[in-house]
């Protein structure tokens, strides 16, 4: 029973990874949309690792926006990660190691570190998402840089709507659980009703309100 569950998470931390991979495809054409010299989203693929603040920086760096100011902002909706820092330190040693690990924190790895049933599996977990995304992240913004030279509109092919779609086919066994889907709803909610008053990527830390909802699981 435990090989399959842990051939289940190496298969589900790999989906999620690839799906990362195909986001970065996004960004890098975006940024070639906008003429951008390609050292800019590479760079900031391998060094931020956090997909929404690229797009924010990429996309005000485009209408003019002072790079300072953009940089800001990115730093801004990446405020999730003190939180998230927070929650892994019980699982990631103490060493030089840390340092990598810290960078290569994002959703996906405190997502999958977090639902493991003890440190070890956390760690083994957080770690593994954490270097396939910091693996496929920057070759998926590579590769949609170059695809985007050669063809006109890279998004007819829906690279932007696979991640959405394999991470909601991921969680959706959790929504057997009723508590569970009043939190999902009620996140949803006022992330969605967020969405006009707050800068883009903020709404989602809105979501995590759900949390507080207090019911009898089902």
């Amino acid at each position: 029973m435990q090989d399959k569950e842990q051939y289940h998470l190496i298969k589900a931390i790999v989906l999620i990874s690839l799906a990362t991979g195909i986001v970065g495809i996004s960004l890098g054409s975006v940024a070639a949309s906008f003429d951008m010299p390609l050292w800019i989203p590479i760079l900031l693929s391998l060094s931020v690792l956090a997909g929404a603040a690229e797009f924010t920086f990429i996309g005000m760096i485009a209408t003019g926006a002072n790079p300072i100011f953009a940089a800001l902002t990115g730093i801004l909706i990446n405020l999730r990660h003190l939180p998230f820092g927070l929650s892994v330190a019980s699982f990631i040693e103490k060493n030089a190691y840390r340092f990598i690990a810290c960078h290569i924190m994002n959703d996906e790895s405190v997502m999958f570190g977090l639902s493991q049933q003890n440190d070890q599996a956390r760690k083994s977990a957080y770690w593994m998402c954490g270097l396939g995304i910091c693996i496929l992240w920057p070759l998926g913004v590579l590769t949609g840089y170059i695809l985007s030279k050669n063809i006109p509109d890279i998004h007819v092919l829906g690279v932007d709507a696979a991640f959405p779609a394999i991470l909601f086919a991921l969680i959706l066994p959790m929504l057997e659980n009723k508590t569970t889907r009043k939190r999902v709803f009620i996140g949803t909610t006022l992330s969605i009703a967020s969405i006009p008053l707050l800068p883009t990527g903020l709404p989602v830390l809105i979501s995590m309100f759900g949390l507080l909802f207090k019911g009898k699981s089902k």
